[in-house]
């Protein structure tokens, strides 16, 4: 079995504070006030580099609200890190003199600023409307001042048939992308479940999809590992689930999860475990590497070994076994029809 020398991303949680309290939040922020120690950080930065990480991804909670953010990503910078987080945007205009600090290295920096629809109401439907105004001016703070400027979109039930407005309202901002994020039932989410998609809209989505790329210039990202089973066969490339394979997630606490979807599956603490040992040594890990494991529909499906089963992080929420065929699946939902 190929074990990567390393993970491709690195995400770490730099705080689980947040000023704002959006009902989605998969980071369930205020419920816990954990802050990295800047110093672990860096020799975590450190370890990241011996491994062979490429880039780094920081989160929150708010990360603008991690008092060493900027030290944190010019040292990243300096090291030959790609470095990105994402901000609602609401303290940007505070701390743009600090964003000054990382302007020489924006070929390799990237921010991106939480946007879900082109009105305060829309955008208003998981967090706080007045919130739209903020991260509009973020944005064009940003891109002013000569950054790599993305938006970060959770779709859900209210902004999903606005899509196609959504991406002619951002198309003056010449942004350097969309991100968008289907709603996913973790932390706070895990009391909006009724915002889920159904299969057959997320199959829309993947439809849907070109055309939006299409409209914003092909610089748009919405990845579901078993999507290529969309494309006529000649077009089809693998695009398997990246959970504890291209990536690795660490929260506030030092828990090492293969992905943040994963949230219930611990796999070690940088305060005991080095990175390495549990990138190399985890059993979790493991199974999530070997497509053999797979259970359900994905056992004998012959495109197992190019999607990895869907979503890992899908499957153990929804069916409690991070070995078991991610419901979305079109293969798994044709399955499941035939059996009814």
């Amino acid at each position: 079995m190929y074990i990567p020398k390393s993970p491709l991303m690195l995400c770490i949680e730099l705080t689980s504070q947040c000023n704002l309290d959006c009902r989605h939040c998969s980071a369930d922020a205020n419920t816990e006030k954990n802050v990295f120690p800047y110093e672990k950080l860096i020799s975590i930065i450190n370890a990241a580099r011996n491994m062979g990480v490429k880039r780094l991804i920081f989160g929150g909670g708010e990360p603008l609200l991690y008092e060493r953010l900027f030290d944190v990503c010019e040292y990243a910078l300096i090291g030959g890190f790609k470095v990105s987080f994402v901000t609602n945007g609401t303290l940007v205009p505070e701390m743009m003199a600090a964003f000054t600090r990382i302007l020489n290295y924006r070929d390799s920096f990237e921010v991106g600023v939480s946007l879900d629809g082109h009105s305060p109401e829309i955008h208003g439907y998981f967090r706080p409307a007045y919130t739209f105004y903020t991260a509009v001016e973020a944005i064009k703070l940003l891109k002013n001042a000569g950054f790599n400027v993305s938006v970060s979109c959770v779709l859900n039930k209210k902004n999903i048939k606005t899509i196609p407005e959504f991406i002619q309202f951002l198309l003056p901002f010449n942004l350097y992308g969309i991100r968008f994020l289907p709603f996913a039932p973790l932390g706070r989410g895990k009391n909006c479940t009724e915002n889920m998609f159904s299969p057959d809209e997320f199959h829309n989505l993947i439809r849907e999809r070109q055309s939006w790329r299409e409209a914003f210039r092909n610089n748009i990202s919405i990845h579901f590992p078993w999507e290529f089973l969309f494309l006529p066969p000649e077009k089809r490339r693998p695009s398997p689930c990246e959970a504890g394979y291209l990536r690795l997630w660490i929260n506030s606490s030092g828990d090492i999860f293969p992905c943040s979807y994963l949230e219930e599956l611990p796999i070690g603490n940088v305060y005991r475990d080095s990175i390495s040992d549990v990138w190399n040594n985890s059993p979790v890990l493991k199974a999530l590497r070997n497509p053999a494991l797979l259970k359900g529909t994905c056992a004998s499906c012959e495109y197992r070994d190019d999607c990895r089963g869907g979503c890992r992080g899908l499957a153990y929420f929804l069916e409690g076994d991070y070995l078991c065929s991610d419901p979305y699946c079109p293969i798994v939902v044709r399955s499941k029809s035939v059996q009814m």
